[in-house]
């Protein structure tokens, strides 16, 4: 039985503080209670221990040091880009391109890709598999990869790490995070999207590997399309339409058209929409003009 069961019901419900000390705690409390001469007194007294019984459960919960400071910082850091340089955070496009910003901009770009990465390599129990697809490819952004040389190799710098080490790492979570961001389940990403926004319709050619892959990217961003060229593709085609749902349709049409060549490649980026390039590639503005047949 509790110490404090055996205390009037009377007294715990005038100092409901009880309930929250340690029995010793309470003894003196109510020791010291009664020694009090003054009103004065007895509510220096009250205070004091109110205090103490606030701050009990803080004491008592379970405090992961490291990660909360971790998380912490990343908290910090993104407050300070955003307030700073106007930055909205990954995926949207940075505020200016790399070679304009200035030295401060791109100073706190490189602290904050640390501190994701070091999050992506330390905290890897307590994060799920898509958060940690999200923080490596937002490392990643933030190093300005694929559109500047060297970001792969910083991140690997960070890690102590070799970039070739570090590759299929970063494969594997731009392929998965690419599905997250088309099926809207990235749990950063998630209602980043405006769907009413204007989007396009791309194909990209690999010919090393004889594959054509379909995808819909917004109009306002060439970050997915940048991402296919730097691993060796050339995109072909590109249609606007006026909204996502419009997109999505026209891709839809697309791979159900090709159905017959379908295949899937973990070397491509959102390998899961892609056809064997001897079918006969179909400008997207004909499809459309055909009714999608």
């Amino acid at each position: 039985m509790a110490w404090h069961d055996r205390i009037p019901a009377d007294a715990i419900s005038k100092y409901p503080q009880l309930r929250s000390l340690t029995k010793a705690e309470g003894e003196k409390y109510l020791r010291e209670r009664r020694a009090a001469w003054t009103n004065y007194e007895r509510m220096n007294v009250d205070q004091r221990f109110a205090q103490i019984a606030r701050l009990k459960p803080l004491r008592s919960r379970r405090v992961r040091y490291g990660s909360d400071l971790r998380s912490a910082e990343e908290r910090q850091l993104r407050r300070q880009l955003k307030q700073r340089h106007g930055w909205r955070g990954f995926p949207w496009e940075h505020p200016c391109r790399w070679y304009q910003r200035s030295a401060q901009f791109t100073a706190d770009l490189q602290e904050f890709a640390q501190a994701l990465a070091v999050r992506w390599q330390v905290d890897r129990r307590e994060l799920g598999q898509r958060m940690l697809d999200h923080l490596l490819m937002e490392a990643l952004d933030a190093l300005d990869w694929p559109e500047r040389p060297g970001g792969v190799e910083k991140l690997a710098g960070y890690l102590n790490s070799y970039p070739f080490l570090l590759q299929g790492d970063i494969d594997s979570a731009l392929e998965r995070h690419d599905d997250m961001l088309d099926d809207e389940s990235c749990p950063r990403c998630w209602g980043l999207r405006d769907d009413d926004a204007p989007h396009r319709v791309y194909i990209a050619h690999y010919h090393g590997l004889g594959l054509y892959k379909v995808g819909v990217t917004t109009m306002g961003s060439n970050r997915r399309l940048a991402t296919h060229e730097s691993a060796g593709a050339t995109i072909v085609d590109t249609f606007p339409t006026p909204n996502y749902q419009r997109a999505l349709s026209l891709e839809r049409a697309v791979l159900d058209a090709v159905s017959d060549w379908r295949t899937r490649n973990p070397l491509v980026s959102g390998g899961g929409e892609v056809w064997s390039d001897e079918a006969r590639l179909i400008r997207l503005a004909d499809f459309v003009e055909r009714g999608m047949k």
